[in-house]
């Protein structure tokens, strides 16, 4: 085994060379024997599996069968009939009104921008488009 390979196994496993894998677990033991680089790795990795379990809150069997338990049953609960959503101004079948009040809104304001100069119109001819010639061995010139 190789250092390289000997990091790579304390960073999935930790410190604790038991929960390794067996054939990996020997291989770890002979090189941690010969070398001083794999003993500081593993030490590294044994420090940081204290932290994290100094870190890790305590989860006690009645703790974890109460979350379970619970999960069980929101799972086999019939479905709850869900309330509309606030925007939705009437019932389910009815929800084209909001739509087509809000685009009756945008429409208005449009022509009145429009219509009291905020938004100028431009025509076709404004920006050139009647001057345009078309040239086609197929069609001849058309304007």
């Amino acid at each position: 085994m190789t250092l390289k390979e000997f990091k790579r196994f304390a960073d999935l496993y930790g410190g604790d060379i038991d929960r390794w894998p067996a054939t990996d677990g020997v291989d770890a033991l002979t090189l941690l024997e010969d070398s001083a680089e794999a003993r500081a790795i593993l030490a590294d990795a044994a420090a940081l599996d204290a932290l994290l379990d100094r870190a890790a809150p305590s989860v006690d069997e009645d703790g974890v069968r109460r979350v379970m338990n619970g999960i069980a049953a929101r799972l086999d609960a019939p479905p709850m009939e869900r309330a509309p959503a606030p925007w939705t101004l009437s019932a389910p079948p009815m929800r084209l009104w909001p739509t087509a009040g809000f685009l009756a809104v945008m429409g208005m304001a449009g022509f009145l921008a429009a219509s009291q100069g905020v938004l100028p119109v431009q025509g076709a001819q404004a920006n050139g488009y009647a001057e345009v010639v078309v040239n086609s061995s197929y069609l001849g010139a058309i304007r």
